[in-house]
């Protein structure tokens, strides 16, 4: 094969090289680059998605890549990206205001088929909660076992557990939902509230998701401490 040297930086390169210049050194941009004006095919576009999806799933089982990947993008922010940040949304949202509309409307018909889960942190949400689901997800693998919001005339609603389209199971705190084996009805429990006020919350509550066709099972968090196997077994034949 004939050589000539690149126009930039001397580097051989074949005589058939048209612009002249090495990989290195040449402009692939525009008109420069081979796949100018190209498309590819719809059966080319699923075929480089499977096969970087298998491979991404293939590397993320690698440790050393895993915390490559999770130390990079936990890198903290420069100073003022969030405010910038916020600015270039603010402006785009003012360049297209159809957008807000469409997004908005997105937004509501995804919060009604309860396709957002609810962002319950630690504090409301008790570590015996987050166990049971726990527990109900690793035992029951083949049902969709999950949170979500379920919105009922006009009104939403945030089950502790949700199973499948229609099983609801909630998990009562002792506190929170003034354990009767605990309170009297006229204690004060939390927020200056009656027990006797707090049980009738719930009831009626629990009377909405029934009337809407729902499965409603509750779990006290007494019972739960006390024998969590047989809590479990109990529900799992339930269901």
């Amino acid at each position: 094969m004939k050589y000539k040297n690149c126009l930039n930086c001397g580097k051989k390169v074949s005589k058939n090289c048209r612009l002249g210049y090495c990989n290195n050194c040449r402009n692939r941009s525009g008109k420069n680059n081979p796949f100018y004006g190209k498309k590819h095919t719809k059966e080319t576009i699923d075929k480089i998605k499977e096969v970087t999806s298998l491979a991404s799933i293939e590397k993320w089982k690698d440790k050393e890549y895993r915390n490559k990947v999770i130390k990079a993008v936990s890198k903290p922010r420069r100073k003022g990206f969030k405010k910038e940040q916020s600015e270039r949304i603010k402006k785009w949202f003012d360049d297209n205001p159809i957008q807000k509309d469409i997004r908005r409307k997105k937004m509501k018909q995804s919060w009604k088929d309860g396709k957002i889960e609810p962002n319950i942190n630690s504090i409301n949400e008790s570590k015996f909660e987050k166990d049971l689901l726990k527990e109900l997800q690793e035992r029951l693998p083949n049902l969709k076992i999950r949170k979500r919001t379920i919105r009922i005339n006009g009104k939403w609603f945030y089950p502790d557990i949700s199973i499948e389209n229609n099983v609801i199971i909630e998990f009562f705190g002792n506190y929170w939902h003034a354990n009767p084996k605990i309170f009297k009805d006229t204690d004060i429990v939390h927020h200056k509230i009656y027990a006797k006020d707090i049980w009738k919350f719930d009831k009626e509550r629990i009377e909405i998701l029934e009337k809407e066709g729902f499965r409603v099972f509750i779990v006290w968090q007494d019972l739960y401490q006390l024998d969590k196997e047989k809590v479990i077994k109990e529900l799992i034949e339930k269901l």
